[in-house]
């Protein structure tokens, strides 16, 4: 027990007990030793001692946090401010807002001096909540850019733009603008005509519903180079000199007349060679034949492009131009042909599948007229407005060819290129969906089971199509290959009726071939193969393959653990 403990309960303990409000106080009844003044006094001059002890202990304690906080933080209080301003910065995702600046600041004097001297700290002001006391000092001690907010309708816009316009405030700072346009926001957009020279971040969503808002923002010629670009609903002058050394260039939902022509638009790729992120959607009516840009144009080198997003026609006239070796990101549907573009497109699918272990190839067709659609996973196309970082990878690509011929000549000259990209995919999924079985399986499918067999570091094969036969065909043709297979999925739509013993016996037949009994009694079965871990079929295909397994090495009980039954 301590000392401050020892005294609150040997000398005042009766007091505490008794004497916890005046309205219910038994003191004197039961103790007449404090009846007397001085005994009053007494105890007074002892609760006076106590507070001096506990003051002294909280004293005590708190010097030793500091002390070992300082102590931990001691390698973080040795950096330079501007190494810790980034540190700050990459914690903050770069921007602040002024709540958290102010937290930030109250930590300590080295803290503050860091938040509000450096000049690369970025602070975020939501124009849409009412006028806070205070907001303008904090904006006029810090030094860092400042970001324009507006994503919601205001409350008071006109008061916090006024507060804007009035502070002593270095013009320059104003370098970020996210605003989402509506009626009650017409102040920002007047706001914006005079201040935008020193914007670099420029990410505006139009209102598409309301006919009276304008769907256009002029820039000022003279002014700083945009950096990051996201327009939506809404356009600017596309032959502005502004619009060059981009690193993100977004435009969706832009009408005949709002978007940049083509020559505007290679002019813009050509002037900026630092692009890191292309997204170009639902530009509607985009493209005319006669507006085509020609082949013979120089290609457009973007060497840290990653992310390429592209839908409708516009993907016509850039993609074929591009050279965009670190592309990881592809989304984008071109018309392909082998003698026009397929080269350069073909060059830009690789640079991007190259980096996949899991893609997935579909052969689908409708009147004799295939088109193939390459995906992988994880793909997200995200469109968070004013979101300039981008660290998914994938692909969606679809092609067609046409012609099963110009199906072959896609096939080979992909499986070329990826074979000299050192492709290693360990996850492959092929699915055939042709609504003319025999020109499915006698000529798309042979072509389709190229990948598997061009690359031995597959460990995982998912077949999809319509009938049982054309498993049978397919498992046929890679019985002698992926030599690392370990899991094998077979599978249908659920709405399209198979024969489920017609299915079993093809899987039957496979395994048995390629996992033989005895491997002395087949000379002929593939060797050095991995050994097959797991199969995933339909409920009724397994039923059968449990029913009657096959004279195979594996056992089918363990291979089927993972089947549900229906």
């Amino acid at each position: 027990m301590s000392p401050i403990q020892e005294i609150v309960n040997l000398a005042v303990q009766a007091y505490f007990q008794h004497y916890s409000t005046p309205e219910q106080s038994t003191l004197l009844a039961t103790d007449p030793s404090l009846t007397a003044e001085s005994s009053k006094d007494s105890m007074i001059k002892v609760l006076e001692s106590v507070q001096s002890l506990v003051n002294e202990e909280i004293i005590k304690r708190t010097t030793d946090l500091k002390r070992r906080r300082n102590q931990v933080h001691a390698s973080i209080y040795q950096l330079p401010h501007e190494i810790f301003a980034e540190i700050l910065a990459v914690v903050g995702s770069a921007t602040l807002n002024i709540s958290k600046a102010l937290i930030l600041m109250n930590v300590s004097k080295y803290w503050c001096d860091t938040v509000t001297q450096h000049p690369h700290i970025r602070l975020r002001v939501d124009v849409t909540p009412r006028r806070q006391p205070g907001k303008m000092t904090i904006l006029g001690m810090l030094r860092g850019p400042i970001e324009i907010e507006c994503l919601q309708d205001p409350s008071d816009l006109h008061d916090s733009l006024a507060d804007l316009a009035t502070a002593t405030l270095d013009p320059t700072r104003f370098q970020v603008l996210r605003w989402h346009s509506s009626p009650r926001t017409k102040a920002l957009h007047s706001f914006f005509q005079e201040q935008n020279s020193n914007i670099i971040d420029l990410a505006v969503e139009g209102n598409h519903t309301r006919p009276g808002i304008s769907r256009r923002l002029e820039l000022s010629p003279e002014g700083r180079c945009l950096r990051h670009v996201d327009l939506r609903n809404i356009t600017v002058p596309w032959a502005s000199p502004r619009l060059s050394q981009l690193q993100t260039l977004a435009l969706e939902s832009l009408n005949r007349g709002e978007y940049p022509s083509a020559d505007d638009l290679y002019r813009i790729l050509s002037l900026s060679p630092a692009l890191r992120r292309i997204r170009l959607r639902h530009l509607y009516n985009a493209v005319h034949e006669d507006s085509a840009l020609p082949l013979t144009k120089e290609p457009l080198f973007l060497p840290v492009l990653r992310s390429l997003h592209f839908s409708g026609s516009t993907s016509d006239i850039i993609l074929p131009l591009l050279r965009a070796p670190s592309c990881q990101n592809l989304s984008a549907s071109p018309q392909w042909a082998p003698s026009k573009n397929g080269d350069a497109i073909l060059d830009l699918i690789t640079s991007s599948m190259a980096s996949q272990s899991t893609m997935a190839v579909k052969v689908e067709g409708i009147k004799g007229v295939p088109s193939v659609l390459l995906t992988s996973s994880p793909h997200n196309s995200r469109s968070a407005l004013g979101d300039w970082d981008d660290h998914d990878t994938g692909i969606t690509v679809r092609l067609i060819p046409s012609t099963v011929e110009g199906l072959r000549n896609l096939f080979e000259g992909l499986i070329s290129r990826l074979q000299a990209a050192r492709w290693r995919p360990a996850r492959l999924t092929l699915e055939l969906d042709v609504h003319d079985d025999a020109l499915g399986a006698q000529m798309v499918l042979p072509l389709l089971c190229r990948f598997p067999l061009a690359f031995d570091t597959i460990t995982s094969l998912t077949l999809m199509s319509r009938s049982p036969s054309t498993h049978s065909s397919a498992l046929r043709l890679l019985e002698d290959g992926i030599p690392e297979l370990t899991f094998l999925k077979t599978w249908t739509h659920p709405y399209f009726p198979f024969d489920a013993k017609e299915w079993a016996n093809g899987i039957k037949a496979f395994l048995e071939r390629r996992y033989p009994l005895h491997l002395q009694d087949a000379p002929d079965a593939p060797q050095q193969l991995s050994r097959l871990s797991s199969i995933d079929v339909p409920g009724p295909v397994a039923k059968y393959l449990r029913r009657d397994p096959p004279a195979t090495s594996l056992s089918m009980s363990e291979l089927l653990r993972g089947v549900i039954y229906q």
